[in-house]
């Protein structure tokens, strides 16, 4: 059996795009347990104000864990008068479902350059990439432990295994802008977004839960439509139907 596979992937136009869809293939069932379509609107209260004068700057993530809480992840990047007038939120914010502040954390030193996604997963663990660098991290969900690193600070998956590198698209133990995640609830696997920007990677990493490369899907544009190419490399995906694989 030959595991390298081509698929064409309408529309899929970033590696991001690509994992949404491995999330609504994972979803699937929950959807279709649904009896009626929710229904939404915008709370203009929610959240409540922010404590101790924070002031978060760009808010680059959102995830929600099974009791309904929402944590948010910020880059900080505060403008001056902002810096005057207000004080730098944490890196990252728990809200409850009322929208108050149930818990904050993050040492901006350890947590991923350029936060850019987060995701809580079955177990309750909160996962966390960041598109400036080159690595993911698992944490309890109080932040209080790192559980898990992929990839190591300042090695790309790029020629020269820096950030001004050519991507390779090829590392088992790293990645290069990694920008989402989302966890296989059924095994544990780890879906990874990896690159975010134009020369950086742009494929689906797949790891086990110990942090074992499984497998990828490379993004391949193609010129001539308006879709991209999807390379499966490495072990199938095994009893799923889906966009990707069937």
């Amino acid at each position: 059996m030959n595991d390298n596979v081509k698929l064409t992937c309408p529309i899929v136009a970033a590696p991001a795009a690509a994992l949404a869809i491995v999330f609504m293939i994972l979803c699937t069932h929950a959807l279709a347990a649904q009896g009626n379509p929710p229904k939404y609107e915008v709370d203009p209260s929610w959240p409540r104000p922010l404590p101790n004068k924070w002031v978060t700057g760009a808010v680059s993530g959102v995830c929600t864990d099974a009791q309904d809480h929402v944590f948010i992840v910020n880059r900080g990047n505060l403008t001056e008068n902002e810096l005057d007038s207000g004080r730098q939120a944490p890196p990252v914010i728990e809200f409850d479902p009322q929208g108050n502040v149930a818990n904050s954390w993050g040492n901006r030193e350890t947590l991923p350059e350029g936060l850019h996604g987060c995701f809580v997963d079955y177990q309750g663990n909160v996962w966390i990439a960041g598109s400036d660098d080159t690595f993911i991290q698992k944490y309890s969900h109080d932040g209080s432990k790192v559980l898990l690193q992929i990839g190591q600070k300042g090695v790309a998956d790029s020629s020269d295994g820096t950030m001004q590198g050519i991507a390779l698209n090829s590392s088992h133990t790293g990645f290069y802008r990694p920008s989402a995640i989302t966890v296989d609830p059924s095994n544990g696997d780890v879906y990874v977004a990896d690159g975010e920007e134009p020369g950086s990677n742009h494929r689906v990493a797949v790891f086990d839960r110990n942090g074992r490369f499984l497998r990828q899907w490379v993004l391949e544009a193609k010129t001539d439509q308006d879709s991209v190419m999807c390379r499966a490399r490495g072990e199938r995906l095994s009893g799923w139907a889906s966009p990707l694989i069937a």
